[in-house]
């Protein structure tokens, strides 16, 4: 994202979102298997992931 914490409070909501989207998206395109908005999301990705290890299912495995 480049922003610091300051810079990006600074922002309006809408700004916020797209510089949100474009970071998802450039993630996404560079081969993250999964993202975030914020760490809150953290336990509920990794419990999504157990489950699918669990079923044998290696997430986005290349």
């Amino acid at each position: 994202m480049g922003l610091s914490q300051e810079e990006f409070n600074a922002l309006s909501d809408v700004e916020k979102e797209t510089v949100i989207s474009a970071t998802q998206t450039s993630f996404i395109q560079n081969g993250a298997d999964f993202t975030i908005q914020s760490m809150s999301e953290l336990p509920q990705l990794i419990g999504r992931i157990n489950v699918l290890i669990s079923q044998g299912i290696r997430p986005y495995a290349r």
